[in-house]
């Protein structure tokens, strides 16, 4: 009596198994690239209202020492005086007084922000200051300066309080075109609707 091999199947996968597996695969793949987009989206803002939140606790510690905050007038255009206030910003809690783009810790210049000073965080991933036209400004995880305006605390009788709130107003525009008002919904502020 002759005897034949018998073929066992072996374990492991069929091609079609595998083209299965590879299939979905891709199509969860396909579905998280999608979604990049809203999540990085998310990040960004996140990251801006963690750093307005630190912008305003080193207004907060400035107010302390000075009795105020650091002035920046409403001049007609919103938006453009609230850009100047990124200069504002800049030089009260950077600690850069003279404006050299770095804090001269030898004339005991006062932090109140750690970080937003240019020198220390040029190189950064993600700058908390540059220049921009000549000028050092605070700007958000978008490169958009931060927007700052403060009215003196006691204004005259016939004189028009410009900001939202009686202390300061503190905003980033984020990715929204600062010249359509109906993006303005993106904006992240410190004040409640308008």
């Amino acid at each position: 009596m002759k005897l034949y091999p018998v073929f066992r199947r072996t374990a492991g996968f069929s091609m079609i198994e595998l083209m299965v597996v590879v299939g979905i695969m891709v199509v969860l793949a396909g579905l998280l690239i999608a979604s990049l987009p809203g999540i990085q989206s998310r990040i960004n803002r996140g990251k801006v209202e963690t750093f307005i939140a630190e912008l305003e606790s080193g207004l907060s510690k400035y107010q302390i020492d000075h009795g105020c905050y650091p002035l920046n007038e409403p001049t007609g255009d919103r938006d453009k005086a609230g850009i100047e206030g990124a200069a504002v910003l800049y030089k009260h809690l950077s600690g850069d007084w003279d404006l050299n783009g770095e804090v001269d810790f030898a004339q005991n210049e006062k932090v109140y922000v750690p970080k937003i000073d240019y020198v220390s965080q040029r190189e950064a991933r993600e700058p908390r200051s540059m220049s921009i036209g000549g000028r050092y400004m605070v700007i958000d995880s978008y490169s958009n300066p931060i927007r700052y305006l403060a009215q003196v605390p006691n204004l005259g009788p016939n004189e028009k309080r410009e900001t939202y709130n009686p202390t300061y107003d503190i905003w980033s525009i984020t990715d929204a075109d600062p010249d359509n008002e109906k993006e303005a919904a993106k904006y992240i502020t410190n004040w409640q609707g308008q």
